[in-house]
């Protein structure tokens, strides 16, 4: 009985990860230059980034940047340090084109995480969504938790197409806070993110519950050096 592995549970695979993969999204875009965020919507998005990675510390993230393109900066790393620096310098002036390439850029991140092979969720930082790319997440077929960080005023709306987006991913949006409460908040979902995916995916496994059985077989054992039980 005990050699059959009795089981009832599931456990997680040994060499599982305890913490969340997190590839950030950030939109590098003419628009991420206005001033309604002072010192500009870009600058305190890399700003935000970076408490990102200091609330998420030693943790696994990855940084795709989009404009009328995505492009990949950074697989996962667990070196924050080099995020930092890579997005230091991005301007919408290094972009190929401008424009909203939301759609590419999910499933470039998407493909990020499969390629690793870890669960994780994305982080979309941007400021609106084009309406064309509503339409196309219709069709889109995007496998991973997604989240938003809403980089407008607090005394202005979010943008509409933000949060059609948004509803149809069945995303949550963040607006962006003067503290660090926008940040500990994507860093909770994050991490709620990964226990949701990694409990339905195929990295756990069935806990083997055969070894209860060893004290019984021990003790049963003992009955095997009683005189006269094998040699009469």
């Amino acid at each position: 009985m005990a050699l059959s592995g009795p089981t009832w549970e599931r456990e997680a695979a040994p060499f599982t990860d305890d913490d969340a993969g997190l590839v950030v999204l950030l939109k590098v875009t003419a628009t991420m230059k206005a001033t309604d965020i002072q010192p500009s919507r870009l600058q305190r998005a890399k700003h935000k980034l970076h408490d990102l990675l200091q609330q998420r510390k030693g943790t696994s993230t990855g940084l795709v940047v989009y404009s009328g393109s995505a492009h990949l900066v950074m697989p996962l790393t667990r070196d924050d340090r080099i995020v930092s620096a890579m997005v230091e310098d991005l301007t919408p002036e290094l972009m190929p084109a401008d424009g909203d390439a939301l759609v590419a850029a999910l499933k470039l991140a998407e493909g990020i995480l499969e390629q690793a092979g870890v669960p994780g969720s994305l982080l979309v930082m941007a400021d609106n969504v084009a309406p064309s790319q509503v339409e196309r997440l219709s069709a889109a077929r995007i496998d991973v938790p997604v989240q938003f960080l809403a980089l407008s005023a607090s005394t202005a709306p979010i943008d509409a197409g933000m949060e059609d987006a948004a509803s149809t991913l069945g995303a949550p949006i963040t607006r962006i806070s003067v503290d660090e409460e926008d940040v500990e908040r994507i860093a909770q979902r994050a991490q709620s993110s990964f226990k949701t995916v990694a409990g339905l995916s195929s990295g756990d496994r069935w806990r083997d519950a055969g070894y209860a059985l060893l004290p019984f077989i021990a003790l049963l054992s003992l009955m095997w050096s009683r005189k006269g039980w094998l040699v009469r």
